[in-house]
């Protein structure tokens, strides 16, 4: 009986304990949850905010747009004042000659008048579009604060009540689990009281009591993860819905920016390459590289050896021969172009050079046994004496 009551006791010492893993489990990632949601909410705050500063900068430029054009207008309406107010001037002299003092000062006094009230006006104008420009700066600040004020009041509250739904869930598992161990206890007391009599009937109480326990738990468990998973999901739906259109002007933006940098880089890739083609044909041309052949003679045990620099695209146009004790190094090329200017005009070019250079060598050389070698930009001929 002893050992049918241990292993009962272990029984649900497991069931007990494999309860608490799962509530831990479930609070750590009620927690987790509730970090990455925080973590998303400020990201959308911060993103929001900087929507709504470039708004408002974008408003200050219009409104300072409009003013620019008021006084650009007003600017042209002055100058037109003056140009009718020299006419009449004009025809007031031809007229006649005898009021002509007199209408120059009338016109000299309405001409100052008249720019004294412009200079006011234009004052005037440049005072209000001060005042103005500061109202719309204030109330974007305004605005802005007020926004960063009230998301900020928004982040504290979800938090606040995403804590307190926390602890009440925590409370409420604890109180649960207080409850299911005094029950149990009271169980377990109650079979060692009359375990004797009611031995198989205790026990298999005992498991439906722990069945139902762990079906109303799990039951509860489900019911708020469904809950939570459905207010993050409306959450994101409506989070969705209102920075669709942004997104999607964005995107807009950005491809046309991207098409923009396209047209420019490939016309930079095509001016580039034209220019890397004119200088590298020019460059390729040997006649701007090579002038003259410098043989150097090196003496060896069974012979001569001749080397010299020479360009790998003319390393085939090099030839050796020997006339006695003199060695004649050679170099016949040939060089040929053609190209189209922009006016249809057709440019042919046709090139031949020649180079001899003659080395005395100390002994007579076998021309049969020449051996030519090219590495790094040099070639070697290799004899044997005769």
């Amino acid at each position: 009986m002893s050992d049918a009551i241990r292993n009962v006791e272990k029984l649900n010492s497991r069931q007990i304990d494999a309860v608490k893993r799962r509530g831990e489990r479930e609070i750590k990632t009620i927690e987790n949850s509730h970090q990455n949601i925080k973590a998303e909410q400020k990201k959308a705050h911060a993103s929001e905010i900087v929507d709504i500063e470039h708004n408002h900068h974008h408003h200050i430029n219009q409104q300072a747009a409009k003013k620019e054009k008021i006084l650009a207008e007003m600017r042209d309406h002055l100058q037109q004042t003056k140009a009718l107010t020299e006419k009449e001037l004009k025809e007031l002299k031809n007229a006649t000659e005898t009021q002509k003092a007199a209408h120059q000062t009338k016109l000299s006094l309405e001409r100052e008048r008249l720019n004294a009230d412009n200079s006011l006006h234009l004052e005037e104008l440049n005072d209000r579009y001060e005042r103005e420009a500061r109202k719309v700066h204030v109330d974007g600040q305004g605005r802005i604060e007020n926004t960063k004020l009230e998301k900020q009041e928004q982040l504290t509250e979800v938090e606040s009540y995403n804590q307190k739904k926390l602890n009440h869930q925590r409370n409420e598992f604890n109180v649960r689990f207080s409850e299911d161990s005094r029950n149990f206890e009271k169980i377990k007391n109650d079979q060692d009281n009359q375990f004797k009599k009611e031995r198989m009937s205790t026990n298999q109480r005992q498991q439906l009591d722990m069945q139902k326990i762990t079906d109303t738990h799990n039951a509860h468990v489900e019911k708020k993860d469904e809950n939570y998973k459905k207010g993050l999901k409306d959450q994101d739906l409506f989070f969705e819905k209102k920075y669709e259109s942004q997104l999607t002007r964005h995107n807009t933006d950005f491809k046309t920016l991207e098409e923009k940098n396209k047209n420019v880089i490939e016309k930079l890739k095509s001016s580039l390459t034209t220019q890397i083609s004119h200088i590298a044909s020019k460059n390729d041309d040997p006649f701007y590289k090579f002038e003259a052949l410098a043989p150097r003679l090196k003496q060896t045990d069974t012979g001569v050896e001749i080397s010299m620099e020479v360009p790998e695209h003319s390393k085939e146009a090099v030839t050796i021969s020997f006339n006695g004790k003199e060695a004649i190094v050679s170099m016949n090329r040939r060089y040929n172009d053609a190209n189209k200017a922009h006016d249809g005009t057709i440019n042919k070019v046709n090139k031949v050079e020649s180079f001899t250079t003659r080395l005395q060598t100390p002994d007579i050389l076998d021309p049969k046994s020449v051996k030519t070698s090219y590495d790094n930009g040099m070639i070697t001929f290799t004899v044997k004496k005769a």
